[in-house]
């Protein structure tokens, strides 16, 4: 490598965005990636049809949230990205009360919520006139402030289990960044008519051709090459120990799973490595399952269970009958339990799942195929109070080193686009 050359540690989706801006303003960059293959929980992987028929299901989302001018969608303009041709989605339901009901994300799910009085309802219209609210605070307020008490107790929970697995009150706003956005350009509604709406989109080949597609245009990433030491060397230099081959840089990027980049932090940053190790990460259990066809259900559909009415099952997702990654013919369904919530025992293994999927959803029919997919730390739980943390944490790392990740920039795709943009931009501060 370069004498100013900069090691990217982790090929996932932080690292590959890292190298990838990087690249553009003409640093000399390499990234490690312990693992065969890149894009870590973004991947899209093989699972043939019940005859062998080509098909596959997401390790991670299951399509791009893309507003007219984000930075993921300048990303996915860069790559020459193409996406598969979008109709009108399906239903959307939150299962509470033991029925389904139309989903409070929809426009008119809160007007059709029985637990939602007139008072309530009426509460959700005066959202634009909220003013700023302070500086940490946790989704449960935050909601309850913009929204009224009303629409943060009866709907807000399923809402915040189905995309983050914890509950309100365990997270702090900066776990959606998107709300301070907004907030600041004029509340939910007025700041999303400003900053941009924002739409999901199925890339052609899946979510996992993003990563791909960037590691492919970087020719830069070594796969199978994990890192087992730091060192810091005179003159602000590191070194890197890997398996039979070390590495020197200017600047050394770590962009790994939080437990992984405290352990190699210990030695060299031992304040950043603590607070690091003490940021909780949520493990979910996905199940892929497919099943003949429901009438009704064609463009998809997708259902939110209130907690704890699911007894640890958060919620379920459908692909669309003609998304090119199921099995003509068959409903493929997307079933996601645990983080934060306790699991019953009978949802430890598919009999369980599937009676209490038949519970919110009895037209379903048995599978005809299914597939566990663990997914081991798949959130960081970033709880009332990260930014002060992290301002610490970033404090305290030394010159040279620095550190990305969902934690630091909040666990959606959109999120780790904007804000590993922004920091590119003032490489090499921290």
């Amino acid at each position: 490598m370069s004498q100013n050359s900069t090691l990217i540690l982790g090929g996932g989706i932080s690292g590959l965005l890292a190298a990838w801006h990087l690249r553009r303003a003409g640093q000399a960059v390499e990234v490690w990636e312990a693992l065969e293959t890149v894009g870590g929980w973004a991947q899209t992987l093989a699972w043939p049809g019940p005859s062998g028929e080509p098909a596959f299901l997401e390790r991670g989302p299951q399509g791009l949230r893309l507003g007219r001018s984000s930075a993921l969608a300048r990303l996915c303009r860069d790559l020459d990205l193409s996406f598969a041709p979008s109709g009108p989605k399906g239903p959307r339901w939150l299962g509470k009360g033991g029925r389904r009901r139309p989903s409070p994300a929809t426009l008119r799910g809160p007007l059709t919520d029985p637990d939602l009085g007139l008072a309530a309802k009426l509460r959700l219209l005066g959202e634009p006139f909220i003013g700023l609210g302070p500086a940490e605070e946790d989704l449960q307020s935050f909601f309850a402030r913009r929204l009224g008490e009303g629409f943060a107790q009866a709907c807000l929970p399923a809402l915040v289990a189905g995309v983050l697995a914890a509950p309100p009150e365990r997270l702090g706003v900066e776990a959606l960044p998107r709300l301070q956005t907004l907030e600041a350009r004029g509340g939910l509604l007025l700041g999303a008519l400003r900053v941009g709406l924002e739409a999901t989109h199925l890339l052609r080949g899946g979510t996992g051709a993003l990563a791909r597609t960037l590691a492919e245009h970087l020719g830069c990433v070594q796969p199978e090459r994990r890192a087992m030491a730091l060192e810091a060397l005179p003159g602000g230099r590191w070194r890197v120990q890997g398996q039979g081959i070390s590495r020197e840089a200017a600047q050394l990027v770590l962009a790994l799973p939080t437990p992984e980049a405290a352990a190699l932090l210990a030695t060299v940053a031992s304040p950043s490595a603590a607070l690091l190790a003490a940021i909780p990460t949520l493990d979910l259990r996905v199940w892929h399952s497919r099943h003949t066809p429901v009438p009704g259900w064609e463009r998809d559909f997708g259902l939110l269970l209130h907690p704890p009415e699911g007894r640890g099952l958060l919620g379920v997702v459908a692909l669309a009958a003609d998304d090119p990654r199921g099995v003509p013919g068959l409903l493929q369904l997307r079933t996601y339990l645990g983080g934060a919530f306790p699991l019953a025992p009978e949802l430890e293994a598919w009999p369980g799942v599937f009676q209490e999927l038949r519970r919110w959803l009895p037209e379903l029919g048995e599978a005809v195929q299914v597939r566990a997919e663990p997914c081991p730390g798949a959130f960081p739980l970033l709880a009332p109070g990260h930014a002060a943390r992290l301002t610490r944490l970033l404090e305290a790392l030394p010159a040279g080193l620095h550190w990305l990740g969902a934690a630091r920039f909040g666990p959606g795709l959109p999120d780790l686009a904007e804000g590993i943009e922004a920091w590119a931009k003032t490489f090499p501060a921290r």
